[in-house]
């Protein structure tokens, strides 16, 4: 898909919304390229800094002297204009409104791309225009937030190689789980391993959990050697032309014990009946009980702390959500990880992650690693 078919479908958004303009920034001076998703997807800017303005006419990427060049070459001239920032944002937020016609129009700002502080600066900037020149500054919903829910075939495309770059560095990680080897060092494998297999990067800090440890589902790496017998969970994703990539895989370090394979075997059972029974169509708590209702029937409700799945793309945590109580309505075209997890204290964890995309109705799995029990783990 375009990004002027981005930009239309972003205007039918706004009309039915009320809104002349959207304004999108960023949270941040985004140096690691991660929390300007919105911007890069209605440009094709990559830069750390930047906001776009797009009217029912025009759109404008707005950027200082550092991108002026690098924005001249990664954006399309015909669906986006380059605005020139210069000077304090007093001065150059009077020559925008000029230059896009937005005097005395409705502007919203996109909420989850706009901090308290820019909203500061943005409104003393307006406020200080005479009344007669200034627009009116809202807070609009998450508009392309809705838009970036269904993925078109080269966001997919992109998708299916990020997953399968994880998968490789998942692979060799893997090889390195056996007692007496580190946390820290299986995390710097997988970091190691996706650069290897052309990846760009982690899409998130790698997790790499053992034994009682396991039992957090975001725990961090650790220089603590695994013991024999330890559940190790490794959650980690690459990233590949800035999509993201996201998977589970629970291990036996050295020989498991019938614990582990019998709760190895209830998340994987879980994870199968979600993958197999989930329709377009049903909502986020729909597709949780999916999975939920096996684990409950098997004595370890209590244990599955989480949702069932978040959307994947160019953000690595993104809409829709699969759990309790989410309303959000999945379709073809959607990207999301499936990934029930048992977390039991002081005993430890298991949790399997893939990726699927919906298509006619149901989901196709993007990830390809292994998930029948471990052989160490059958006793």
């Amino acid at each position: 898909m375009s990004i002027a078919v981005r930009l239309q479908r972003l205007r039918a958004e706004m009309a039915r919304e009320g809104l002349d303009a959207l304004l999108v920034t960023a949270p941040v001076d985004d140096v690691s390229g991660r929390h300007s998703a919105n911007r890069r997807y209605l440009t094709g800017f990559t830069g750390s800094a930047g906001m776009v303005l797009v009217t029912g006419e025009a759109a404008f990427l707005a950027v200082d002297a550092r991108y002026w060049e690098q924005a001249a070459e990664q954006v399309d001239r015909e669906a986006v204009r380059i605005f020139r920032l210069r000077g304090r944002s007093g001065a150059w937020w009077r020559e925008l409104v000029a230059e896009a016609g937005i005097v005395g129009k409705r502007v919203g700002c996109s909420p989850n791309d706009t901090t308290l502080s820019v909203w500061r600066r943005l409104t003393e900037a307006n406020e200080a225009l005479p009344p007669g020149e200034r627009p009116e500054l809202l807070v609009a919903p998450p508009l392309v937030e809705r838009l970036r829910r269904v993925k078109d075939e080269g966001e997919i495309a992109a998708l299916t190689r990020a997953a399968a770059i994880a998968d490789a560095a998942l692979g060799e990680a893997a090889e390195l789980v056996r007692p007496g080897v580190t946390e820290a060092a299986v995390a710097e494998a997988v970091g190691a391993a996706i650069r290897k297999h052309g990846g760009e990067g982690p899409s998130f800090a790698t997790i790499v959990a053992g034994g009682v440890w396991a039992a957090l589902p975001h725990a961090y790496p650790r220089d603590v050697p695994f013991r024999e017998g330890d559940a190790v969970v490794i959650d980690m994703g690459a990233v590949w032309q800035g999509y993201c990539s996201d998977i589970t895989r629970t291990f036996a370090a050295g020989r498991g014990n019938p614990k582990f394979a019998a709760v190895y075997e209830v998340v994987l059972e879980a994870q199968l009946a979600a993958i197999d029974g989930i329709r377009s169509g049903m909502t986020g708590e729909e597709a949780y009980r999916l999975a939920a209702d096996v684990i409950e029937r098997h004595g370890y409700g209590e244990y599955f702390t989480h949702g069932l799945g978040h959307g994947v793309g160019l953000d690595v945590h993104e809409d829709p959500y699969l759990g309790p109580n989410s309303e959000d309505r999945l379709e073809d075209g959607m990207v999301f990880t499936i990934e029930p997890g048992i977390y039991i204290p002081e005993w430890g964890g298991v949790r399997i992650e893939d990726m699927v995309v919906l298509e006619g109705g149901r989901a196709r799995v993007l990830t390809g690693s292994p998930k029948g029990v471990p052989h160490a783990a059958r006793v």
